[in-house]
């Protein structure tokens, strides 16, 4: 899709969700007047968490948002960023949010699979091809379905475009060409049960070990290998205990801003139009950011003593991975199969 086309959509999609949060949110009471920083002149503060460190895209994000519209409504809108966990993990600063104990948070998918489970097929391995396909399907008319479920249960909406985190691909002691070298390895990864069963569909052994743990486990022989984007690998030195990255590119890793439905309600329409083009700017910003960056992590990773296994076969891959990801199609997501990827 074209960026102009693909920025019409954006708007279409954001008019969609905003005409279905207002029926969501009918009737209900604010976090306090205008928020939690509201105040009688009309400003408006509000708090930004992350479970991700400060440096991650996400937080770079939260970072681009906050200057932009400190900027733009001189100081009238006004954003603290709280990166590194202080409020919980993923899931629970989504619980936080939702419940309106803070305003927004930058975080990755989890919170469609956390509020509307049945949409996040787009977040699991071996179901989309790239990141063209994922903004095309989260874009879909068919998605506005998720994007209100999000609203609905999780009382929070996304405020830009899906943010791209990179393309996940498998790390281990060993090269990973076809399914046949993944077979019986324990491979590291969330508790996530699409996953699981995906992987397990595929030939590897899942096993669950949390990702500040990850380190340990690889370096202790708990787990032999590992799945993630360039900046985890990076980020976590998985090059000191691993000697080989396999570019299976088996998901596409994305993320967004999501602000507090009831919170972004009782702000005015301007501050509200403000906050979803600041949003859009700063998300497609990180998004850039982070596919210009993408290569340059795999290259120092490559520096660093990392083996580059470029000689995948995705094809063998995804034909390998196929059954569980239709299982999960017909037992577990909405749509189906052929219908997402037409989207």
């Amino acid at each position: 899709m074209a960026n102009r086309d693909r920025e019409v959509s954006r708007r279409s999609l954001l008019t969609g969700i905003g005409a279905g949060a207002i029926t969501a949110t009918a009737g209900c009471s604010g976090i306090s007047d205008l928020g939690a920083g509201g105040g009688g002149d009309g400003s408006v503060s509000m708090t930004i968490a992350s479970t991700f460190e400060p440096g991650h895209i996400l937080v770079q994000a939260a970072e681009n948002f906050k200057e932009q519209i400190e900027e733009e409504s001189d100081g009238d809108v006004s954003v603290e960023i709280s990166p590194g966990g202080s409020y919980g993990s993923e899931d629970e600063i989504g619980e936080v949010v939702s419940e309106g104990g803070v305003e927004a948070h930058a975080a990755g998918s989890f919170p469609y699979y956390q509020f509307a489970p049945e949409y996040w097929f787009f977040g699991c391995p071996f179901v989309l091809s790239d990141y063209d396909q994922l903004l095309s399907v989260l874009e879909s008319d068919e998605m506005q379905e998720a994007h209100d479920t999000l609203i609905e249960n999780g009382d929070q909406r996304p405020i830009g475009q899906q943010i791209y985190r990179g393309a996940r691909h498998f790390t281990s002691n060993t090269p990973v060409q076809t399914p046949d070298d993944v077979s019986g390895l324990d491979l590291r990864l969330p508790e996530l049960e699409p996953w699981v069963q995906t992987w397990e569909g595929v030939g590897a052994s899942p096993t669950p070990v949390a990702l500040d743990e990850l380190y340990s486990a690889l370096e202790q022989g708990v787990v032999d290998a590992s799945e993630g984007g360039a900046e985890q690998i990076s980020s976590f030195n998985l090059f000191e205990v691993q000697s080989h990255l396999s570019l299976t590119g088996h998901l596409i890793a994305n993320g967004n801003i999501y602000i507090n439905e009831q919170f972004y309600q009782e702000l005015d329409e301007s501050q509200q139009d403000m906050i979803m083009e600041v949003g859009q700017e700063a998300t497609q910003s990180a998004a850039q950011t982070s596919q210009d960056r993408e290569q340059e992590l795999i290259d120092e990773l490559g520096n660093q003593g990392m083996e580059i296994v470029e000689d995948v076969d995705t094809a063998a891959f995804q034909e390998a991975a196929a059954p569980a990801v239709e299982q999960l199609f017909e037992s577990t997501w909405a749509f189906d199969l052929e219908t997402v990827r037409n989207m």
